[in-house]
């Protein structure tokens, strides 16, 4: 496993998990929604203005794939990945409303949440707005 190093890094990582997301293919579909929900650890960024999310331990592994995903899984302390996030893009927070717009982001996918505490992580792009990918 080999961590990201830089913002380019994490964004090439969430645009495959958003390709997973609106995949034709079931397995790469499902793979990316149990993840993102189940996930304690959040990387906020928007997608045609909209708040979506994705999971730390995703965004961290560099050139990450389900394969690699599911193998590393075990291998690597949660703290360890939130350092390299923290390390990229700040610290983390907390809070009641960011929580809110996760359940409203979750319902979208048509899934269960799962009721975890979460912490979040906001990408910003390079002129310091948050990430708004389009797509």
């Amino acid at each position: 496993m080999q961590y990201v190093t830089k913002r380019d890094d994490v964004i090439e990582n969430i645009k495959t998990l958003e390709y997973f997301i609106t995949s034709g293919s079931k397995e790469e579909k499902e793979f990316a929604l149990d993840i993102v929900l189940n996930s304690e650890d959040q990387i906020i960024y928007k997608v045609n203005g909209e708040n979506h999310f994705g999971p730390v331990r995703y965004c961290v592994d560099k050139q990450n794939t389900i394969k690699e995903y599911k193998a590393n899984l075990e291998e690597v302390p949660q703290k360890e990945i939130n350092n390299v996030m923290t390390k990229i893009v700040g610290n983390p927070f907390f809070n009641d409303k960011t929580d809110e717009k996760f359940a409203e982001y979750a319902a979208t996918l048509n899934k269960k949440l799962p009721k975890i505490k979460r912490s979040f992580w906001r990408i910003k792009d390079e002129r310091g707005k948050n990430l708004d990918l389009k797509l």
